[in-house]
């Protein structure tokens, strides 16, 4: 049976239901086909799952399932432990790379006015939270840092834009 001869919404369904992280739109076509509308199938599944205990929801470049807004705390209370809180310092950092990113390891220390510890960036980068996007063009060529999809995962984001309101203050000339 080929995909063409599928129900392109339960092949949708599926795929969002195997996939881990988010199912992005090139990944949708590949299985459904160019003639596919994905806007329109992707409007089907979440009205087929609206009042079960998981929604489709979109995620940095592409749409996952997730528990239900409501149901998401009596959850927590059963599943084996919650992810690992970050430090407060570490959170700050991450922010601020989220706000002026790229941004180098001097940038941040100027504008928090402390020493920032390689480990904090080691931390974020063993979690996926940021990574490396090449070195600023200037004496000492000092590396840029920014955010990834696992950072907009990790916090429910589609994009960054979602944080603009919390690191207006972040922003700016240093």
């Amino acid at each position: 049976m080929t995909s063409s001869s599928l129900d392109p919404v339960r092949l949708t369904e599926a795929l969002l239901f195997q996939s881990s992280g988010p199912v992005s739109r090139t990944t949708l076509v590949r299985a459904l086909g160019e003639d596919v509308e994905i806007a329109q199938i992707l409007s089907e599944v979440t009205r087929r799952t609206k009042g079960m205990g998981f929604e489709l929801v979109a995620v940095g470049n592409g749409w996952m399932f997730r528990t239900a807004p409501d149901l998401a705390e009596s959850l927590r209370a059963v599943l084996e432990k919650p992810p690992e809180r970050l430090p407060r310092a570490v959170l700050e950092v991450l922010l601020l790379i989220a706000a002026r990113q790229p941004v180098t390891r001097p940038e941040i220390e100027s504008f928090r006015d402390a020493v920032l510890p390689q480990k904090t960036l080691t931390l974020l980068q063993e979690k996926g939270l940021i990574r490396s996007v090449g070195r600023k063009s200037v004496p000492g060529q000092p590396q840029l840092w920014a955010t990834t999809e696992t950072f907009l995962l990790t916090y429910g984001l589609r994009s960054l834009a979602e944080l603009d309101p919390l690191l207006e203050g972040l922003k700016g000339p240093l």
